[in-house]
């Protein structure tokens, strides 16, 4: 018996090693790992990035560990735990702040202001800004995505709107709803004007609020019982009687609405545009529609963040500051699609040239808005709260008063758990 707890003791040491953080080899160099969830088709583009760089220089070895994003956050918290996490991690810009909040991350505030090659005032504002938990750095950008506006421009000709002419204000796009909705004689809804998702999406209601000067949370209460809201909230329930969008979509279910060419306009990120193309939509791109208090979107993605127990962060740190040098940026930008994390290559004569649709995503980084950002409840504000309030309003259950009313007094509590 003592036999195989001694033999048990030993395989659990040698398995937490396996994923254990850095470390420095007989050769001198140190050895970063690093755990992200890159599985898609953009993995090729992030190992040979790994690959030159590891070539490049001689004092550091990235070591990733790539798996799927669910199995990532499965076994995240409890190797951090065991002490055996990874020295370097990519994630969502929305979960980060559970593990800040858990004294799982390293400060990062010293590492930036010390540094040679990288200044906030290079890198997108919005992921900057999301990467402070509680007053201290713990992310960097890693990749970054904002919303545009995308439209049929078949269906816009048809409406008889210019296509190259798109909605430039919220007032302009409210009459190019008008236009672009269909029905039968039965009054049957048979073109949509605008695919909007509710759940399981990237923030699409939440650019309408932001739009009209409304917003969920300030200081850790809930602002959305305020006159801003009630208007954004009272403009989209009067376009959803009108047939805007049908009611309670997911994001995937916008997207092949819109792919399907039933609806005339979607907001949306870089990762669709290749799959709306390919759909056979005759593809328009403009930024999102200014509101009459903000010209607003939603932005986001990924950042990178090194672990408190790292014994490594010096060489983690200059993997972060390579990952956001200009040349980086361009080849990831010019491989993925995704726009680069800094706001200083709006200029960039390859980077435009080899991408021309990127120009939307540079313009919007400017203005573009982290959804409840470093809010360690974000996940539970969306699924408990927000959905339910735009279902009700958008089903006409409720008056945007009374839903928001009765949202603002639940969100209160949930931020008082």
């Amino acid at each position: 018996m003592k036999r195989a707890a001694a033999l048990f003791l030993t395989l659990f040491i040698v398995l937490s090693g396996a994923f254990a953080g850095g470390s420095q080899d007989t050769k001198g160099k140190t050895t970063v790992v690093f755990w992200n969830g890159y599985t898609g088709p953009d993995r090729p583009v992030l190992e040979k990035i790994v690959e030159d760089y590891n070539n490049a220089q001689d004092s550091v070895i990235i070591k990733m560990e790539i798996m799927p994003w669910d199995t990532l956050f499965q076994k995240l918290m409890p190797a951090l735990i065991a002490g055996n996490g990874p020295d370097l991690i990519a994630m969502s810009v929305g979960r980060y702040a559970e593990y800040a909040q858990a004294g799982k991350l390293a400060n990062l505030d010293s590492m930036l202001a010390q540094s040679k090659d990288l200044s906030a005032t290079d890198l997108v504002p919005g992921l900057m800004d999301a990467g402070i938990f509680g007053g201290t750095r713990y992310a960097m950008p890693m990749s970054f995505a904002a919303i545009v506006m995308y439209y049929n421009k078949a269906m816009f000709r048809e409406a008889g709107l210019n296509p190259d002419n798109p909605p430039k204000t919220m007032a302009e796009l409210q009459n190019a709803w008008g236009r672009l909705i269909k029905k039968d004689a039965s009054g049957q809804v048979t073109q949509y004007a605008q695919a909007v998702g509710v759940k399981s999406t990237v923030a699409m209601v939440p650019i309408f609020m932001w739009m009209y000067g409304a917003d969920y949370l300030k200081d850790g209460k809930s602002v959305l019982n305020t006159a801003q809201a009630r208007q954004a909230m009272t403009v989209l329930a009067d376009a959803y009687k009108l047939g805007l969008s049908p009611v309670g979509l997911t994001g995937q279910e916008a997207d092949n609405l819109f792919a399907a060419g039933k609806a005339a306009i979607e907001f949306n990120g870089p990762w669709a545009i290749n799959g709306f193309r390919n759909a056979g939509i005759d593809l328009g791109i403009a930024e999102v529609p200014a509101g009459p208090a903000a010209h607003v979107t939603w932005g986001g993605d990924t950042v990178l963040s090194i672990t408190a127990d790292s014994k490594v962060k010096e060489a983690a740190w200059a993997f972060i500051e390579h990952w956001n040098s200009a040349e980086t940026q361009r080849t990831w930008a010019l491989n993925v699609g995704f726009p680069p994390t800094r706001t200083d290559m709006g200029n960039d004569t390859e980077l435009l040239k080899g991408n021309p649709d990127i120009v939307y995503f540079l313009r919007s980084a400017q203005y573009a808005r982290i959804f409840l950002p470093a809010e360690p409840k974000a996940n539970r504000i969306d699924e408990e709260i927000l959905v339910p309030l735009y279902e009700s309003v958008f089903r006409g259950l409720k008056t945007p008063e009374a839903a928001l009313a009765e949202a603002h007094e639940k969100l209160n509590a949930l931020m008082a758990e």
